[in-house]
């Protein structure tokens, strides 16, 4: 791909705050058009990444672009192709929704009031509502709608459908993150739900501990990590891939988790009085194996 296929490209993206690394050496690539699921644990650097791609942070060395902008040298044309929501993002307490959207509104040429209203009457928030009364799940709703308003091409949401109870996540990822693909705009999307992210993500990527450990597209993931399970004589050797992860042994089976499956793997693993069994694994199990090999080779 060309640089222009992408909507977010970052190089060796490192973010130190002190002695800690929260981005080391990340090399990202999001293509125009992609819904994009970034992955972690806890501290893994999702927030800052997207920070930086706001330039609401500054990198310690490395570049990045979005929509061919650099972020630190372009970040007004950043921002302004850009719609951001992130978890418990803080909102003025005193404002109606109608005001906030206003107000956010304002910030933008191209605003378009109807973009931000369909979003509030999809999930039945009163635009007259003060946003004091509003519950969690209402405030990230209307947080959405402000970064809706000026129709982004590139939408960035950071544990942003944390809260919402059901309907209005299904209303959500209908209602925006499909339209938006549909569109042929990019949405980057950051959160703890992993079931959200089989079902509506098409790219994902993984970050530990700032660390970009995979980037791939959601079919090629699966197509590629599987869990291999060989029963064998009791005490037989079984000659491991290099690479293989999460390994499990008794005396008569041996179990692995390969992140670079082909076809010649379960035939090399074949033989007499063995029997070899090919797993395909959830994006859930995926996420924790590669995660917590990632974690111990960082301890060792």
């Amino acid at each position: 791909m060309s640089d222009n296929n992408f909507a977010i490209q970052t190089h060796s993206l490192t973010k130190r705050f002190g002695r800690v690394r929260a981005l080391n050496g990340v090399s990202a690539h999001v293509p125009t058009g992609a819904i994009y699921g970034l992955m972690g644990p806890n501290g893994a650097g999702k927030t800052t990444f997207v920070r930086v791609m706001l330039n609401l942070l500054n990198p310690t060395r490395g570049s990045a672009t979005v929509l061919g902008h650099d972020v630190v040298r372009e970040p007004v044309a950043v921002r302004r192709r850009v719609g951001h929501v992130a978890a418990l993002q803080p909102l003025w307490e005193w404002m109606k929704v109608s005001e906030f959207t206003d107000f956010v509104g304002g910030c933008y040429p191209q605003w378009d009031p109807e973009a931000a209203s369909s979003i509030l009457s999809h999930v039945g928030i009163d635009p007259e509502m003060k946003i004091q009364a509003l519950s969690r799940g209402q405030r990230a709703i209307a947080a959405l709608a402000a970064a809706m308003g000026h129709e982004p091409d590139l939408l960035l949401l950071d544990e942003a459908l944390t809260g919402l109870d059901p309907m209005a996540r299904r209303e959500v990822l209908r209602n925006v993150i499909e339209a938006m693909h549909a569109q042929g705009r990019t949405v980057l999307i950051t959160g703890q739900d992993i079931a959200d992210m089989e079902r509506i993500c098409d790219h994902i990527g993984f970050l530990v501990k700032g660390r970009l450990v995979l980037e791939s597209t959601l079919d090629d993931l699966k197509a590629k990590v599987k869990r291999i399970r060989v029963e064998h004589e009791r005490d037989a050797e079984i000659e491991l891939p290099a690479g293989a992860l999460e390994v499990e042994q008794s005396p008569a089976e041996t179990s692995f988790t390969t992140a670079d499956f082909s076809e010649a793997l379960p035939a090399s693993l074949a033989g007499p009085n063995r029997r070899v069994e090919v797993r395909d694994m959830s994006l859930e199990d995926i996420f924790v194996h590669l995660a917590q090999a990632e974690l111990r080779r960082g301890a060792e």
